[in-house]
């Protein structure tokens, strides 16, 4: 699977832009409500953190075999930024994840930043799709719900259950 992860992905609302390092002085506001590790655990990220973080992120895994996803969403409206979304893809497999700051939560932007993620990973290979979502995450569920993953029986390492779209060629519903 190759796609160019130097491209923003474009929705009606949103623009997400890949990751760069820089974005980490904006994020950390994003990050900062300590609500948002309620289901997940952890705490938000001080600044020189969350830039270490991003530095990792963009490097990549190191691997051919596994590819690392990460673009920042912002409104197209007034380029604030809301959140991000993230895929690791190993063959045509994705596992994804998407993070709202509570500040712009239910106003739909979680699923539609996703849905453009879940678009361009499945125009450039990508067939099956995971999601890791802890149990009582029912804004997260139901983001999963709106993009056609079903719960599965699996529980990962964290307690977290796994989330599946298989054999994708289209995310819409």
């Amino acid at each position: 699977m190759t796609t160019d992860r130097t491209q923003p992905l474009t929705t009606v609302r949103l623009v997400m832009e890949p990751l760069r390092v820089d974005h980490a002085d904006e994020m950390v506001d994003v990050l900062a409500d300590p609500a948002l590790y309620e289901h997940t655990g952890g705490t938000p990220p001080a600044a020189p953190e969350l830039q270490e973080r991003y530095r990792r992120q963009v490097e990549g895994s190191g691997s051919e075999d596994e590819l690392w996803f990460n673009w920042v969403a912002r409104r197209l409206e007034d380029g604030v930024a809301v959140g991000f979304v993230q895929a690791t893809v190993e063959g045509s497999v994705a596992d994804v994840a998407w993070l709202i700051g509570t500040a712009h939560q239910r106003q739909g932007f979680a699923t539609e930043a996703a849905r453009a993620m879940l678009q361009r990973l499945a125009s450039t290979g990508t067939t099956s799709f995971t999601a890791h979502i802890a149990p009582g995450h029912t804004s997260s569920q139901r983001v999963a719900q709106a993009l056609g993953f079903e719960r599965t029986e699996v529980v990962d390492d964290d307690g977290e259950y796994v989330w599946a779209k298989g054999s994708a060629t289209s995310v819409s519903r």
